[in-house]
């Protein structure tokens, strides 16, 4: 398809960053007994509202867990009443749709307030089960295609949920989301899910630097309770993952990014930029009122989904003449630049040539994510991309960096069934490359070479998940 192909003629790459949240895993559980927290690996678990048996919380409380009552946004009055005779140690509000009036935690506030010694937690609603499909099913003039098995799996992800539940009410509470298991096709005679499903959710949370609830299911629980070698067979395999999510690093860490993204509608925008999620397109999203000079500065491309005011405008026309590029989707407004001749016109897209850079009008909706996804990776090209890999589909990369050093942290997920191989490059100079997974403890040295002011490694066998530390040289580029 030749859509969109003029864009891999333009110019992309960068870092910029954001504050995301660390990482915790909870366990939503049955109003039932549990195995010492010592023993099962698990530090927070939540239970549902309503509570009718206050005791159940301070049992849980004192065999070593965290815990959480989650409760809708309308129970939250009569949920903390309760929480305060109760050993729990903080809340989870579903269901904290924003108003036109106030973002969903200005709602929460006064609860804040005066539940101080509580910890809150918002969820975000639309979060599934961290898994790789074999086929992908996109919309192409209305009528659903399905692709053949051997097109890129479709990978099942939250990181673009996250990402925009972040840019949506920037000032809120840290976030949680959270998903149902998918029980289709589960075998009767086996545990489901199975602990590599266990292994990758954790992992996901773990690489997007997000809280997520899990399910334990209630015949686990209570195999468990009642010393079911199978079921502790079961659990033993995911306890190292939980460990291993739980050393993450706990510093204010920021995300490495070479792409701007501005969403005012996430609903609409979704599945865009969920596919360039899936294609570690690393991006940070923003809503218009977060447009500014600042983080203009720590970005070289910006794609815009949204109608944006003249001084938005203004600044990213500035922002394209100094050499950067910036798109428009589903865009019919008229702009400064439409008083020169476009520097080519195609069927659907129009591009300006403005200073050094580009402007790039899409007149129509994304109806082709993967489509769009992938032409917006060849634009940025490996060799001008904050991260890229390659030879590997069925691998999520994110990476974080501090924001006083240039050393970076990447986390990798596989969510497929067999180890990969995976081929990795990072923006800047490094002096050590080091490895650590649930199946090798901190640190393996990796071997790297260095082209071009990129740092490239290869990972043999990436099981389910990783962490890889890249230690930077006096002038590393890696940070902006």
């Amino acid at each position: 398809m030749r859509r969109m192909s003029f864009l891999c003629m333009l110019f992309l790459g960068s870092i910029a960053a954001c504050t995301p949240v660390t990482a915790r895993v909870f366990l939503r559980v049955e109003p039932s007994p549990l195995p010492p927290a010592d023993k099962t690996g698990i530090q927070d678990v939540v239970l549902l509202w309503p509570l009718q048996d206050l005791s159940v919380a301070a049992k849980l409380h004192s065999q070593g867990y965290r815990v959480f009552l989650q409760c809708e946004s309308k129970d939250l009055a009569a949920a903390v009443v309760t929480v305060d005779r109760a050993a729990v140690t903080g809340m989870i509000v579903t269901n904290t749709a924003p108003s036109s009036q106030s973002p969903a935690a200005e709602q929460l506030r006064p609860y804040f307030a005066a539940h101080k010694s509580l910890t809150f937690r918002m969820s975000v609603p639309g979060g599934k089960q961290p898994q790789m499909k074999g086929r992908l099913v996109v919309e192409r003039d209305g009528v659903l295609q399905v692709s053949s098995p051997s097109s890129q799996p479709w990978l099942d992800t939250n990181l673009a949920l996250v990402r925009l539940a972040q840019s949506m009410d920037p000032g809120s509470l840290p976030i949680i989301y959270d998903f149902h298991w998918d029980t289709s096709g589960a075998l009767p005679d086996a545990w489901h899910p199975d602990a590599q499903a266990y292994a990758v959710s954790i992992a996901e949370a773990d690489a997007i630097r997000s809280d997520v609830t899990i399910d334990l299911p209630g015949s686990l629980q209570r195999a468990l309770v009642a010393d079911d070698p199978r079921a502790w067979t079961l659990w033993k395999a995911i306890i190292p993952y939980l460990d291993f999510s739980s050393h993450a690093p706990t510093e204010r860490m920021l995300p490495v990014v070479n792409l701007g993204v501005i969403v005012d509608d996430a609903q609409a925008s979704y599945e865009a930029i969920n596919l360039m999620a899936r294609h570690n397109l690393a991006f940070e999203s923003v809503r218009p009122p977060g447009l500014t000079l600042a983080r203009l500065s720590s970005w070289n491309s910006v794609v815009v989904f949204c109608p944006l005011n003249k001084e938005a405008v203004a600044l990213l026309r500035n922002f394209a003449a100094s050499g950067r590029i910036v798109i428009f989707v589903n865009t019919h407004d008229e702009f400064p630049w439409h008083s020169a001749p476009p520097l080519r016109q195609e069927s659907r897209a129009t591009v300006y040539s403005i200073g050094a850079g580009q402007v790039v009008e899409i007149a129509e909706p994304v109806v082709d994510p993967e489509n769009f996804a992938r032409d917006l990776r060849r634009l940025i090209g490996r060799e001008r991309s904050a991260l890229a890999l390659w030879n590997s589909l069925t691998t999520l990369v994110t990476g974080y960096h501090e924001q006083s050093r240039p050393d970076v942290t990447l986390y990798l997920v596989n969510y497929a069934d067999q180890p990969d191989n995976v081929q990795v490059q990072v923006k800047g100079r490094f002096t050590r490359v080091r490895l650590e997974s649930p199946e090798e403890p901190c640190c393996v040295s990796l071997p790297f070479v260095e082209r071009g002011g990129f740092t490239e490694f290869i990972i043999p066998a990436l099981r389910i998940t990783a962490r890889v530390h890249l230690d930077s040289a006096r002038e590393s580029s890696a940070a902006p």
